[in-house]
């Protein structure tokens, strides 16, 4: 989370998939509130939350 963005990490394994269900990923976050919501193509890091944007 970072203020109304959600950033989503996924191992990059799970990108076909989460592409494939991205309008329900969206929905959801945007129901919580988010105004954006990004896939970090980076892939999950450990320890990421920690790096500077």
């Amino acid at each position: 989370m970072h203020g109304k963005i959600a950033r989503i990490e996924l191992l990059p394994g799970e990108f076909e998939r989460a592409i494939g269900i991205r309008q329900k990923v969206v929905d959801v976050l945007e129901s919580f509130g988010f105004s954006y919501v990004t896939l970090d193509l980076k892939g999950y890091r450990s320890g990421s939350m920690d790096e500077v944007l």
